[in-house]
């Protein structure tokens, strides 16, 4: 999807013409740096997976190193808190002033829920992941690549627990996004997980 119709934003860093955002590459083609983006994320998954254990507890600072593991080839912000506000649809995102403070509850939150033990229950499992990844979205800390570094967190607190990956390929289901865009507004409006928790237990074997 072209980063124009993802986000609405004054950053001097969006080429508005060509509808991407200035990258390392030089690509102004939204299709040739989607591709680019989709093919660092299956190398970023790569070397996540050897770089951490199932006993790992995360930080912030892993956050931020996943999303340099994606992108860092591309964006030469990657792995750092963005400096504009950014919003997606009818969610206006944490404003960039406050991610720093969110995140440190964030960090907190981590400390809290991570690691993933083999032994949670799915019930607990679900809470977790659900609490993690709708957090992290709303606080939506970088530029770009939120919610697929979301995605790369929750698949190695799952492999923590010994389970496949979450099932996101089913996101070409237009049902499904209408799904995980109304569970993320509950998470954003009021705090709310019960409508992601639902959807990743769909999700998730």
């Amino acid at each position: 999807m072209p980063h124009i119709e993802k986000y609405k934003t004054d950053d001097p860093d969006f080429d508005e013409t060509h509808g991407v955002l200035r990258n390392l590459l030089d690509i102004l083609d939204p299709a040739e740096l989607e591709r680019r983006e989709n093919a660092a994320l299956i190398a970023a998954y790569d070397r996540a997976a050897l770089s951490y254990s199932e006993t790992d507890s995360f930080t912030c600072d892993n956050v931020c190193n996943l999303h340099r593991l994606f992108l860092g080839g591309i964006f030469k912000w990657a792995g750092e808190y963005r400096q504009v506000d950014v919003s997606s649809d009818d969610i206006r995102w944490c404003h960039a002033r406050h991610i720093h403070a969110e995140m440190g509850r964030y960090g907190q939150r981590l400390a809290r829920l991570t690691p993933f033990q083999p032994s949670l229950s799915r019930k607990e499992l679900l809470s977790r992941l659900a609490e993690l990844h709708g957090e992290l979205i709303v606080i939506h800390p970088f530029r770009d690549g939120n919610g697929r570094t979301a995605r790369l967190l929750g698949d190695l607190l799952l492999m923590q627990t010994e389970r496949p990956p979450i099932q996101f390929g089913t996101f070409d289901d237009q049902k499904i996004r209408r799904e995980y865009h109304a569970a993320i507004r509950d998470v954003w409006a009021k705090a709310d997980y019960r409508r992601l928790t639902a959807l990743l237990d769909q999700l998730i074997s």
